[in-house]
């Protein structure tokens, strides 16, 4: 019984799952910026610019995602994320606009903005948990590794930290 606890490994399926939910969440945030692009090309070229990196990050980093599951994919999606998220509240939130966007400034309700910012938040929400779960099995294995002592090891140690001498 306790060799298949020491042998124990984290859930692959739970880790595609991740992996696959990230990716689609990746994707899901390149077509909305893909959908609002045209309107920011013109008057706004810089958000257009900022558009197109994150269209193109979103891509790439959710393949990598799909190839091979990396810390630093996992990194960079949060990134993308986050760097999306302050671009919104940017431009939004400062008075004189952000990267030339004046028409933006005070329109919290837009309803691409309100989509782009559940997907980014479920990729934040994603990345918090890979984390978490990584965080877990390294626990994990040093309880295993830790388990492994053998019993005359551990009777060893323990009887060395017994105090020693007539009142014991």
């Amino acid at each position: 019984m306790f060799d298949r606890i020491a042998q124990w490994q984290p859930d692959q399926g739970a880790t595609s799952a991740a992996r696959a939910a990230g990716a689609l969440a990746l994707a899901a945030l390149a077509v909305i910026h893909v959908v609002d692009l045209p309107g920011t090309l013109g008057p706004t070229p810089l958000v257009g610019v900022g558009y197109l990196g994150i269209i193109l990050a979103a891509i790439l980093i959710g393949a990598a995602l799909i190839a091979r599951p990396h810390w630093l994919a996992w990194a960079a999606a949060a990134a993308v994320a986050a760097a999306a998220m302050g671009g919104y509240i940017l431009t939004r939130g400062l008075r004189g606009g952000f990267l030339g966007d004046h028409g933006d400034v005070g329109n919290w309700h837009c309803p691409l903005g309100i989509a782009a910012l559940s997907v980014e938040s479920v990729i934040v929400l994603l990345v918090l948990l890979v984390v978490l779960g990584a965080w877990q099995a390294r626990i994990h294995a040093a309880h295993v590794a830790a388990g492994r002592r053998s019993a005359a090891r551990r009777a060893r140690d323990y009887s060395q930290s017994m105090p020693s001498g007539p009142g014991r």
